[in-house]
């Protein structure tokens, strides 16, 4: 059974999940989440289940952090880990899995849609000597009978999924899941934690493999911490005053640059011709930061761009201040209180392919402000305080401005609110 755990950030998700591990000891857990820290935290708050974190360090699983996943699967170990250490997997390691009952536990929006690092003519040499086979743009192996070097990658890979063939412009991409359908139905049950789960690839995965799930919630226990409830919708207090709490720049002057609806895209950034509006876009960037909010300190700024065209904006006072756009689950950059978004977020072309593909229609709009939230999340109004926001794309703005109406509005329908 699927189980998505669907709630605004700081509705007590992971500790709900620390509480139900914690009263279901004598279950075995998979953990996976996005950054160590919070496996970390999984060990320290379940002591009794003694999680291990697989390692990329020992000799004896060949330095793989997979091939010790694979190995504490088999001893029926509670592991913490990340979705790396499931890329690769057999038969075995899903009997494993299905033979100890194991429970698995996704904390955070895991990216399930990957790209292959291959060159198309590298699989087009395998194709011609006979080692895998396409079908409809997917590969597969059809020739066990190989003990070369070149392609041995590639058939440990293609032993435990298939690759999927998206061309665009005629550039050839392969992309994979990377936690595939047969590891995920092979847990007893699954829980999915997550935010705006219907923007993400983890629910097209869902669809596209007809899998099916239901949704569960957060209640408030007498002790002050959570549990997960049968009733969705539990809306933590503070977010009613989000609109109080998030201040967006209103200056049309500022904002002017990102007005049409694909300005400040990744495309836009890395055109030549708008190297005058760059130029405009940094001193923007100067005055918000050094003018406009001169008072706060630099070591409470924070900016969110692209990685590829960050050297174009950056510029002094806010220059160490670069997070990484669609940064999540990491309580590190709590203490920012002005903030500055940069990107208007599209989907990946060839990932829209591939859900358009398998019949999924994205909601491209929803798939940005998952990013944006979870990035924004990460500033000081984590903990209950104001922040200041530039973000000078207008679908952007629009996009956070309504999700704001919307939260600041929703009541939850638990019992349990005020407990």
């Amino acid at each position: 059974m699927i189980k998505v755990c669907d709630a605004i950030m700081g509705a007590g998700k992971s500790s709900a999940a620390i509480r139900y591990m914690n009263e279901h000891s004598d279950q075995k857990f998979i953990y996976i989440t996005p950054y160590l820290d919070e496996a970390s935290r999984i060990k320290t708050g379940c002591p009794k289940l003694k999680f291990v974190e697989p390692s990329d360090k020992i000799e004896k699983y060949n330095f793989r952090k997979s091939d010790h996943t694979t190995a504490l699967i088999k001893e029926g170990k509670n592991i913490t880990t990340t979705h790396q250490a499931f890329k690769r997997y057999s038969t075995e390691t899903l009997d494993a899995i299905r033979q100890w009952g194991y429970t698995l536990i996704i904390d955070e929006n895991l990216e399930l849609l990957e790209k292959y690092d291959i060159h198309a003519d590298d699989v087009q040499i395998a194709l011609d000597a006979g080692y895998i086979k396409e079908e409809n743009g997917v590969y597969s192996i059809q020739n066990e009978d190989y003990s070369g070097r070149m392609f041995k990658e590639l058939f440990n890979f293609l032993h435990s999924r298939e690759l999927v063939q998206i061309t665009d412009n005629e550039q050839v991409s392969l992309y994979y899941w990377v936690l595939p359908h047969e590891l995920i139905t092979a847990f007893s049950d699954v829980f999915i934690l997550t935010y705006l789960f219907q923007g993400q690839s983890i629910r097209y995965f869902l669809d596209i493999y007809h899998i099916e799930y239901s949704f569960i919630g957060i209640e408030r226990t007498p002790d002050g911490g959570y549990q997960f409830g049968e009733f969705p919708g539990y809306v933590p207090e503070y977010s009613t005053n989000i609109k109080n709490m998030l201040h967006i720049l209103d200056n049309d002057k500022m904002n002017s640059i990102g007005s049409d609806y694909y300005a400040l895209s990744k495309n836009w950034f890395e055109r030549q011709e708008n190297e005058e509006e760059l130029a405009q876009l940094k001193r923007n960037m100067h005055n918000y930061f050094n003018n406009i909010h001169v008072d706060i300190p630099a070591n409470q700024r924070m900016w969110g761009i692209y990685k590829s065209v960050e050297s174009s904006v950056r510029g002094k006072g806010y220059t160490k201040a670069c997070v990484t756009f669609n940064l999540k689950s990491t309580n590190e950059y709590k203490g920012r209180k002005c903030l500055a978004y940069l990107p208007n977020i599209f989907m990946n072309v060839n990932e829209k392919k591939f859900y358009y593909k398998y019949g999924q229609v994205v909601d491209e709009d929803m798939f940005a402000l998952s990013v944006m939230i979870q990035w924004i999340w990460r500033s000081a109004i984590r903990d209950g305080e104001e922040i200041y926001l530039y973000i000078p794309s207008k679908r952007m703005r629009t996009i956070l401005t309504n999700w704001i109406e919307t939260v600041s509005t929703e009541r939850s329908i638990t019992n349990n609110e005020n407990v």
